[in-house]
């Protein structure tokens, strides 16, 4: 090994490897041979390097001696390993053993380890050649020159940086290559999901973790039911895809509406035969509907007559609807990715300098971004829609209603309806309002690449709906059951590739997946709502919000009024039990959340709106920029203490219960209630408490991993465990009735 290519090692990789020689030579022993030599050395490094490879995954092939450079090192430190190639993902292996210490990094993927790089989240790949040349690869393209360093942009905002120094001339023109065909397939069947596929069961019928898919009448039926809606019902018209193949087979139209055939002339009128489609229907009877842009005026404009008066009659209250056209209220889909394009500019940069640099004006640069403007105006119009539909019906058109229908819709639901901030509510509006209503995941993320059409540009349109939403957990922490990590998560599955949810452009082209004669067989993939095929229930307790469960679980909430009522009684005149009494009639009929909003189901958010108002989701865009973190600090510090003082308070009372019974007897037996939230997943997982010791904590926690630290620099950090040191919760769970 020249010294030169140690220069290219990580400085923890070399210290690591200087303290095992330093080992040998301080204890030299004189009849050591070879065989013990190589012995030592393999305690070290690992030479027989293969990745893991998931059912159908295949080894397309791969580079010795590559360059792994760590990032905001000016290419000056990195770590040397094999890089391969598989019909998946793109994957990084280095024989140093120590680097494969997971244990600073919370988050753990089932699916994939921390150095791949599924292709579908590719996002683009520049080439950087002798001489500082860099150039973008384009789909279908071939590279015959040499690569010096090969940059790859993901779209969860990562930049991965390869050097090819001292690998051979022949693998790099290869490796370089299969990353050009493998990230940009053209053709659907390419994607490695199809192989993935063959090697899967069913995994249920037609709900995965309680989530419905609305695959079948009943998912709609028990939506309708909820909403109490009486005026719809689920109709089948387009049975086998007849009326429109971006719409799903079954959805609900106004009862009692028209014939068949009568239904057949209307959808003829309207952009991909798409019918008027009901969304959600309000506690005052009145509904919100998507509606598909119509074509010119024909003789068949009274069937659609016809069907407005029908949505127009659903409504209990008779008012004629309120239509909203999106087009001209929704920034325009080429701005959402104008403003896209400049966000990625400021935030895709591996330099420190640059950092530096862009950091003087890094709020003037995130304005002229646009990209809180884009949210800005999203959630004003929701809003609207949301005011409107407390009077009225209101329809929402755009040309196919399959973009900003998708969004809006979701968002005013959100806004009207707390089921939809709960873990489940959520993920069946999304499962229904952009899934089954044909958004079509698969075209605008760019996972095939269609020579036939000119603009292939990414379309961030789901990211756009998720920040809205984190936009309203910043504004009302207490009103959503998920946290931030979940959104950020979620985020992150969409580009797994391998997941059906956000795989397809409608459900007709998923139908024919299913069923596909080049194999003919039954083809299965799981659903992203099935959390456990990628994380395990200790990393899924990062998903829960611990002010929800403050605010929802009766034990906690009834100790927080409790606690309310005896510090109001001490600057009171008012006796104690008198006041308690009071104040409790008081809250059954408001309902108070912890944010001072009411809790009821028909209770509107009415969040600000604002360009001004709006935050950057840190979490999401800058969890990779080792210079943006905050060390020991930012929302994740925050989120571990509202955990703790959850745990304290179940503590708390579950003493108070055991002191009740009086006996040790009965209090051993007495179940502490759980909140499922990161400290008490150690009740079922001892492992736990090893974990929160030697986990540090970050402003990118549980996503970007802190680098192995010295003893000196662990100082200034926080592990996860200290957050228990000064509470009350007795963190050996065995001993919680002393």
């Amino acid at each position: 090994m020249t010294s030169s290519f140690i220069s290219y090692l990580s400085r923890n990789e070399k210290e690591a490897g200087r303290e095992t020689f330093k080992s040998y030579v301080d204890n030299p022993d004189e009849d050591e041979n070879d065989e013990e030599i190589k012995k030592r050395a393999s305690s070290f490094f690992q030479n027989d390097l293969n990745p893991h490879l998931l059912p159908g995954e295949k080894t397309v092939t791969e580079a010795d001696s590559v360059l792994c450079f760590v990032p905001f090192t000016e290419k000056k430190q990195g770590i040397s390993g094999k890089l391969f190639i598989t019909n998946f993902k793109l994957t990084f292996l280095t024989g140093d053993r120590s680097s494969y210490d997971q244990q600073n990094r919370r988050q753990r993927n089932k699916l994939i380890d921390d150095g791949d790089i599924p292709l579908t989240n590719i996002e683009s790949i520049y080439q950087v050649v002798s001489g500082g040349k860099r150039k973008k690869l384009l789909p279908n393209t071939t590279v015959s020159t040499l690569t010096k360093y090969l940059e790859i942009h993901c779209k969860d905002f990562r930049t991965h940086v390869f050097g090819f120094k001292f690998t051979p001339k022949d693998q790099i023109k290869k490796i370089t290559n299969a990353v050009i065909h493998y990230a940009f397939p053209s053709k659907s069947w390419l994607l490695y999901a199809y192989e993935y596929a063959k090697n899967l069961q069913p995994t249920g019928n037609g709900t995965v973790s309680n989530t419905p898919l609305y695959s079948n009448a009943d998912d709609w039926e028990r939506e309708l039911n909820r909403c109490g809606c009486t005026k719809w019902n689920v109709c089948d018209v387009n049975r086998g895809y007849c009326v429109s193949q971006s719409m799903p087979e079954r959805f609900v139209l106004p009862m009692n509406l028209m014939s068949y055939d009568e239904l057949m002339k209307a959808a003829s009128q309207f952009n991909e035969n798409r019918l008027p489609a009901w969304c959600y229907t309000h506690t005052n009877g009145a509904s919100l509907v998507r509606m598909a842009e119509m074509y010119a005026e024909s003789e068949l404009a009274d069937y659609v007559g016809n069907l407005k008066t029908a949505i127009q009659l659903a409504d209990v209250n008779k008012g004629y609807p309120v239509e909203m056209d999106l087009t001209k209220l929704c920034p325009s889909l080429k701005d959402v990715q104008a403003s896209y394009e400049r966000l990625k500019e400021l935030i895709f940069i591996d330099s420190g300098k640059d950092f530096a640099v862009q950091d003087i004006s890094w709020f003037s640069s995130l304005e002229g971004t646009k990209w809180l403007t884009c949210v800005s105006q999203c959630l004003k119009v929701a809003c609207d829609a949301a005011k409107h539909l407390e009077n009225h019906t209101v329809i929402i058109k755009e040309p196919d209603s399959r973009h900003y229908c998708c969004l809006i819709s979701s968002l005013v639901q959100i806004l009207l309806d707390r089921h939809f901030r709960t873990r489940l509510g959520f993920q069946s509006l999304i499962q229904r309002e952009w899934v089954a209503m044909g958004y079509p995941f698969q075209r605008e993320g760019c996972l095939v690449q269609d020579s036939s059409k000119s603009n292939t540009e990414y379309i961030p349109l789901f990211l756009l709906f998720l920040d809205c939403v984190w936009q309203l957990t910043q504004q009302y922490p207490s009103g959503f059951a998920f946290s931030e990590t979940y959104l950020v998560t979620l985020w992150d599955s969409v580009h797994m590739g391998i997941f059906e949810t956000f795989l397809f452009d409608c459900c007709h082209q998923r139908s024919r997946y299913h069923i596909d004669a080049r194999w003919q067989q039954r083809l299965f993939l799981p659903s992203t709502w099935d959390w456990n095929v990628q994380f395990s229930d200790d990393d899924q307790s990062f998903f829960n919000n611990p002010l929800y469960v403050m605010k929802t679980n009766p034990d906690v909430n009834e100790a927080l009024n409790k606690a309310k009522y005896l510090q109001s009684s001490l600057r009171s005149k008012i006796p104690t039990q008198e006041l308690y009494s009071y104040e409790l009639q008081n809250l059954e009929g408001s309902n108070l959340c912890i944010d001072g909003t009411k809790s009821l189901k028909g209770y509107r958010l009415t969040p600000l709106t604002g360009a001004a108002c709006m935050k950057l989701w840190t979490q999401c865009y800058l969890r990779w920029q080792t210079p943006a973190q905050i060390i020991g600090g930012g929302n994740p510090s925050q989120y571990l203490q509202q955990c703790v003082m959850v745990e304290e308070i179940l503590c708390l009372l579950h003493k108070i219960e055991a002191l009740k019974k009086n006996s040790a007897k009965s209090a051993n037996s007495l179940a502490r209630t759980r909140s499922d939230l990161v400290f008490s997943m150690a009740l079922d997982t001892p492992r736990t408490t090893e974990l929160l010791a030697n986990t540090y904590l970050s402003s990118s926690f549980p996503f970007s991993s802190v680098q192995r630290l010295s003893r000196e620099e662990k100082s200034v950090f926080t592990p996860i465990s200290l957050f228990l040191e000064h509470s009350t919760i007795d963190y050996d769970y065995s001993n919680d009735d002393d």
